[in-house]
């Protein structure tokens, strides 16, 4: 299985943990369950998943990347992709060993689609650093944004899955969409803590710090974020 690695001190050395709610349905490679011995208890049928020696080693792409698309997409699948539901929007974190031919080709033809819109494409590419961006955008109506890299680091995402609430772009936020950065006097929210409602942390502290929150429910009151499926409590609790 490939799934990215977070280190921590709660876990014991010499062991790794996993979730094991993963289906193909939301990662291509991402099923713990391909790992687990195939040998199951004789009486509850249950599967070794404690008792399951792993290796563990660096993947090196060649490329990673992400998507942002206000519908599920028909992915023209790389070696690794995991699908993230928002709240007006999907997003999907790519990396592949192999480079396509030409990117321009790859975009469109993962991002297009036949609903008989006439969209408007923004691109921009720097073959030299291994930089590919391109927006899809439909009425003035953000439809989805593709950012890849083999080299340099890719730009944050809170911003722009912020735009996907937006029914309409403006027009400084349409000359900034390739940067990934907010235009001057946008206020950045930071790394997203709550995909569902699309919160970040920078909107979360400083909410803690104006408004004086103790808790995640009131965060929740206040916010939002939290109250939906919850995964994201503990963060809010490490910003409390």
């Amino acid at each position: 299985m490939i799934a990215r690695v977070q280190i921590t001190d709660s876990q014991l050395p010499g062991s790794v943990f996993v979730p094991m709610h993963w289906t193909e349905q939301y990662a291509n490679r991402g099923r713990m369950g391909a790992l687990v011995n195939a040998v199951v208890d004789p009486i509850s049928n249950q599967p070794e998943s404690k008792h399951t020696p792993v290796r563990i080693k660096a993947y090196q792409p060649a490329w990673q990347g992400f998507i942002l698309s206000r519908r599920e997409l028909n992915m023209i699948a790389p070696d690794y992709w995991v699908k993230i539901k928002g709240e007006q929007y999907y997003r999907y974190e790519l990396a592949g060993i192999t480079l396509p031919e030409n990117w321009r080709e790859w975009a469109q033809k993962n991002l297009c689609d036949s609903d008989g819109g006439t969209p408007q494409w923004q691109e921009y590419q720097d073959s030299g650093r291994g930089n590919y961006r391109a927006a899809r955008i439909v009425n003035n109506q953000l439809e989805s944004i593709v950012s890849i890299a083999t080299e340099s680091a890719l730009p944050e995402r809170n911003w722009l899955t912020g735009l996907f609430a937006k029914t309409q772009l403006e027009k400084a936020e349409r000359m900034a969409l390739l940067t990934g950065r907010p235009p001057v006097g946008v206020a950045d929210v930071g790394t997203i803590v709550c995909a569902c409602f699309n919160v970040g942390e920078k909107t979360i502290q400083a909410a803690i710090k104006e408004k004086g929150l103790k808790t995640h429910q009131e965060v929740g009151r206040c916010l939002k974020a939290g109250t939906n499926c919850g995964s994201c409590v503990p963060e809010i609790k490490a910003l409390l």
